[in-house]
Order: structure tokens, then C-alpha cells, then sequence
């Protein structure tokens, strides 16, 4: 059986709709910030404040290679694209079809109000358009297929006929 991976910005729905397709298909959901929250017991932003971003994308690449189960939907952090290695296991190891969410940089803006408060992973210290463009840019080379994570209501139309199919 084929496993999904979910990549893209916060906000994306990269968690929403990887418990919705996970229960449709009655597979195991896996979501790497979950485990990241657990293992330290407390939220992202925090965890990135006491440990520092290096530290963090450390600790997230360790958690995504760990991971060795197939027939999975995996939802990653939004910054496991900065982790070349932990996105190679997803690919060939974890036989992955990596599907990625794209938000529009409009909407982008839109959904992210607690950006200081959300604990996103920003290593080259960019302004959050340049951030979006970084994240795209990473994103775009480890996707298989990509969906416009927009409208979640036709996203989610658009998920279901594509992986069912």
C-alpha cells in the first residue's frame, strides 16, 4: 500500500488533512511536530526559544528518520524541508508520495496572525515574504504533486479523488 507524506507552510492543513485521509483510508497517522511536542512536553515556540532553530531542526530530522512504518499518512513540520536527509528517508525509505500544499503568499499572510507565537523555524533570519519564498522554493524540490491549499473545502474535494483514485 502506498503512503502519503504532507509538506508545505503552517497553516497549510498538512495535520487537518492528514488525520482526514488517514481515517478514509484507515491508515496510521503520523504527525512529526505531535512528536516533537511529546518528546519535550511543551509547545513548538518554545521548544525552538529554549533549544534554538539549529538545535530544533536537529531534533525534527531525528524524529522523521526514526520513523520506519509504511503505509502511512506522515504530516511533517513545516521546516523538514530545511532537513535533506529526514526528506530522502520520507522518499526512499519510507516510499513516501510526497504531496505538497501550497498556500498563496496572499493567503500565506492571511493565516499566519501568531507567527511569534507559533514557532515557526526561520534559520536565515528572512522577512515572512522571503520566508514563504524560501519554503516554496524547498518544498517545490521534494514534491510529487502539489495542491493549492487555498480554499480548504476544494483542497480537500481534490485530495480525496486523487488519492483514492
Amino acid at each position: 500500500m502506498k503512503s502519503f507524506c504532507f509538506i508545505g507552510l503552517p497553516h497549510s492543513g498538512k495535520s487537518l488533512f492528514g488525520k482526514k485521509i488517514s481515517s478514509i483510508l484507515n491508515k496510521k497517522f503520523i504527525d512529526t511536530d505531535i512528536i516533537i511536542k511529546k518528546k519535550f512536553n511543551s509547545d513548538l515556540n518554545n521548544i525552538i526559544l529554549n533549544k534554538g532553530q539549529k538545535q530544533y531542526l536537529k531534533e525534527e530530522n531525528q524524529v522523521i528518520n526514526h520513523i520506519n512504518q509504511n503505509n502511512i499518512i506522515l504530516s511533517t513540520g513545516g521546516s523538514a524541508v530545511y532537513c535533506n536527509k529526514a526528506m530522502n528517508h520520507i522518499k526512499n525509505n519510507l516510499n513516501c508520495e510526497i504531496i505538497h500544499l501550497k498556500l498563496s503568499l496572499p493567503e500565506f499572510n492571511n493565516r499566519l496572525k501568531d507567527y511569534n507565537k507559533r514557532g515557526i523555524i526561520n534559520p536565515n533570519n528572512l522577512s515572512i515574504n522571503n520566508l514563504y519564498r524560501e519554503r516554496i522554493y524547498l518544498c517545490n524540490i521534494y514534491e510529487d504533486i502539489i495542491f493549492n491549499a487555498d480554499n480548504k473545502q476544494e483542497l480537500y474535494k481534490k485530495l480525496i479523488k486523487y488519492i483514492i483514485n
